[in-house]
């Protein structure tokens, strides 16, 4: 690998005995991108099982380029990712690029207008996509780095390829988790210093964003000003979390100091695991796992 880019570390992996890359006609690839972390993981379609997981996380800061430079370092050692045809390859993008648009105003054509309102696109650097969400009667525009797709295309060119923003995998993980309730429910994805928060009544949302957080009380305000806005009690509502949160960590202390109900969040219902995945943690890859309700 090249010495100025940051070395990713392996910190999962995990494997069904009787899977392998040769089966990949059958299976869906999904890849969760992110500049400090990349997850590869294998679905067999004929199961609807999950059957590999593989976690990469970068040793040092990186950007989005030292992300893609060690995506392609990967794939000249890792089966995953050589050129081969899958039923299906999905990229799930982590970025703050997004924005959501209600169906009935939906144009094609003003996508990029549309980013304008959250993001700074940087035009040959990224490139616009959009995601729709027929539930919830709303489109998910994001960004895509430009250098990605110009890779993961003839990388993966036997195979359909899509792209999705994370936030749209977390939403349908989450409808697919919503119980029928009157009272709106606040589910918590934490990732490495960023929080996605999303509000459920039902199957309506009322709230998706994503926020940078340095410090456990910038980790804590996010949470608070949003049940505050949905008018929500943090003495009486269940507050669900999934990602990178440990339970003696100094994020979940803080969460249990100021909301009395905090639970973690489970893997997502509708899809099948390996016994493998029996050794991860259940609110772990909770994104990567919702890539497979992204229809």
């Amino acid at each position: 690998m090249n010495t100025s880019v940051p070395a990713f570390r392996q910190t999962q992996r995990v494997l069904d005995d009787a899977f392998t890359p040769d089966q990949s006609t059958s299976a869906h690839l999904y890849i969760s991108f992110g500049a400090h972390r990349i997850r590869i993981g294998v679905l067999d379609a004929q199961r609807n099982k999950f059957v590999a997981l593989e976690d990469y996380e970068a040793e040092r800061p990186a950007t989005v380029e030292h992300a893609i430079a060690a995506l392609q370092d990967l794939s000249g050692s890792n089966a995953l990712l050589q050129p081969r045809q899958w039923q299906q390859v999905r990229v799930g993008i982590k970025n703050q690029q997004f924005t959501l648009i209600p169906e009935t105003l939906f144009d094609f054509n003003a996508r990029a207008e549309y980013l304008k309102l959250n993001a700074v696109v940087e035009p040959g650097r990224e490139l616009v996509h959009h995601h729709e969400h027929p539930r919830l009667e709303l489109m998910n525009v994001f960004t895509v780095p430009a250098a990605l797709q110009a890779w993961l295309a003839p990388q993966f060119n036997a195979s359909p390829v899509e792209f999705v923003h994370q936030t749209s995998a977390l939403m349908e993980g989450f409808l697919h988790m919503a119980e029928r309730s009157a009272r709106p429910q606040l589910y918590i994805y934490v990732d490495k210093n960023y929080i996605t928060l999303v509000v459920l009544q039902g199957l309506r949302l009322e709230f998706c964003n994503s926020f940078y957080f340095a410090s456990a009380e910038d980790f804590i305000y996010y949470v608070l000003f949003v049940l505050q806005e949905k008018k929500m009690n943090p003495e009486q509502d269940k507050v669900l979390v999934w990602g990178e949160l440990l339970l003696d960590s100094e994020l979940h202390e803080i969460l249990r100091r100021y909301i009395r109900h905090v639970q973690f969040g489970k893997k997502p219902t509708g899809v099948g695991f390996s016994y493998r995945f029996e050794t991860l943690f259940n609110h772990r890859n909770f994104d990567l796992y919702s890539l497979h309700f992204c229809d």
